[in-house]
C-alpha cells in the first residue's frame, strides 16, 4: 500500500488560486479543493503502475473509509472502515491511498493538517497492524537542521517520545500527530530519502533506542512561528484565569510556555506563547472580550523557540545550566522557559537563533 500527498507546491498553488476570488475563503470550501492535490497525485500514480503491469488502484480519503471530525482543515480521524482496501489489498493490487483527507459523518470533505499524509499513513498502518516508512526530500533524522549546522550528525534510531519533542518543536521531518498515533498503536516507523534503496541511511522510531551517557542531548530544533503574551493585573481568584483558557480554547489557539507570577493584593500576571498565525486571531479577540477589559496586555513577536531533546534527560544533571551558560556567554538574550523531562526550551529573538544553534550544537557534541 502507497500513501501519497500533493506534488511539491500543489497545496500553496491551491490557496493562493482560492484567494483570487476573494479574501474570505470559506474552510469547508476550501477542504473541497485541497483535498483534489492528492487525489490527482493517486490517481497519476496508479495510472503509471498499471501501465508498469502492477495491479493498482487509487482511492480518495472517503473511499478509503476515512470518517473524520467537521474541524475543516484541522480535521481528526474518528474511525477508518478498511473493509474495501483490504479487499483490494487481497485481490493482489497495489492501493495508492490519497493522504490528507477524510470525509466528516455529515458527508462533507475534510482535510487533516499541512502534514497529514504523514498521519494517514500511520493511522492505516496501526489499523491493518504494519510497519509505515515514510520517503521524503530528506536522507534522515539529524541532530539539528544541516542548512543551519552542517556538522549535524544524522541519526540511526530515535525514540517515539524525543521525534514527538522535536517535531512538536518545530522539526518538520513528520506530523506530530503522526508520531503520537504510531507510539500509541506502537507503529514501528523508518524516515528515509525518496528513492534511496539502503535503509542504513535513514532512520528508524521505536520505543527503545541507543543511549550514550555523555550525550544527554539527541537534537535541537527551531520554531519560528511564536509569539508571547504577558497579561498584567489579572484578578488571582483562578475564575478570571480559568476563563481566559476557556477563550483560548473556544479560539482554537493552541497555547505553550504557560506561566504566572503572583504580586501585590490578589493580582498575577499570566504569561503563554502560541504561534504567530494564532496571534492574530486573538488580537482581535483581546479588543471585543470583556474578561480581558482592564487588563495591561504586553506581546512579543519575532521570536524563536530552540528546544534541546534528549532521553539522557531524565538522568542526567547539569544541561540547563549548561544551556543557559553558552546563551549568556553568547550574549543571547533569552525569554520564557519550559523543560519537561526530557527536553528544555527557551525563547529567543530571532535574530539571534542562528547563532545559539550553532553554539548549543558545538557544546553538546550534536
Amino acid at each position: 500500500m502507497i500513501v501519497a500527498s500533493a506534488m511539491g507546491g500543489t497545496t500553496d498553488d491551491l490557496i493562493t488560486l482560492a484567494h483570487q476570488f476573494g479574501d474570505e475563503v470559506p474552510k469547508r470550501e476550501l477542504d473541497a479543493l485541497l483535498a483534489t492535490g492528492e487525489q490527482k497525485t493517486v490517481a497519476l500514480l496508479a495510472i503509471a503502475l498499471q501501465n508498469l503491469g502492477v495491479p493498482a488502484v487509487s482511492m480518495t480519503g472517503f473511499q478509503s473509509g476515512f470518517i473524520t471530525t467537521d474541524h475543516y482543515s484541522k480535521a481528526r480521524i474518528k474511525e477508518i472502515n478498511t473493509e474495501r482496501t483490504e479487499q483490494f489489498l487481497k485481490e493482489g493490487k497495489v492501493v495508492v491511498l490519497a493522504g490528507f483527507q477524510g470525509i466528516s459523518e455529515e458527508g462533507d470533505i475534510t482535510t487533516l493538517g499541512r502534514g497529514g499524509s504523514d498521519t494517514t499513513a500511520v493511522a492505516i498502518a496501526a489499523q491493518l497492524g504494519w510497519d509505515c516508512e515514510i520517503y521524503t526530500d530528506v536522507d534522515a533524522i539529524h541532530t539539528a537542521d544541516p542548512k543551519i549546522y552542517p556538522n549535524a550528525k544524522k541519526l540511526d534510531q530515535i525514540t517515539y517520545e524525543e521525534i514527538m519533542e522535536l517535531t512538536s518543536s518545530g522539526a518538520g521531518i513528520l506530523e506530530t500527530r503522526s508520531v503520537e498515533l504510531a507510539k500509541k498503536y506502537n507503529v514501528k516507523l523508518f524516515i528515509g530519502k525518496s528513492l534511496e534503496e539502503d535503509k542504513r541511511k535513514g532512520t528508524y522510531v521505536m520505543n527503545d533506542s541507543i543511549y550514550i551517557e555523555d550525550m544527554p542531548v539527541t537534537g535541537i530544533t527551531i520554531s519560528d512561528d511564536c509569539s508571547i503574551y504577558s497579561l498584567k493585573g489579572m484578578e488571582n481568584n483562578g475564575v478570571e484565569i480559568a476563563k481566559l483558557f476557556q477563550l483560548l480554547a473556544d479560539l482554537n489557539i493552541n497555547v505553550d510556555m504557560i506561566s504566572k507570577q503572583t504580586y501585590g493584593e490578589n493580582k498575577c500576571t499570566v504569561s503563554f506563547s502560541c504561534t504567530d498565525t494564532q496571534s492574530k486571531d486573538l488580537d482581535q479577540a483581546i479588543n471585543n472580550h470583556e474578561i480581558l477589559s482592564g487588563i495591561s496586555i504586553e506581546k512579543q513577536s519575532n521570536l524563536s523557540i530552540l528546544s534541546l531533546v534528549g532521553v539522557g534527560m531524565v538522568t542526567a544533571t547539569g544541561v540547563a545550566s549548561k544551556v543557559f551558560s553558552i546563551l549568556a556567554r553568547e550574549g543571547i538574550a533569552y525569554y520564557q522557559i519550559t523543560t519537561s523531562e526530557i527536553s528544555i526550551s527557551v525563547t529567543v529573538n530571532r535574530d539571534d537563533k542562528i547563532k545559539a544553534v550553532i553554539a548549543l550544537c558545538e557544546a553538546f557534541g550534536l
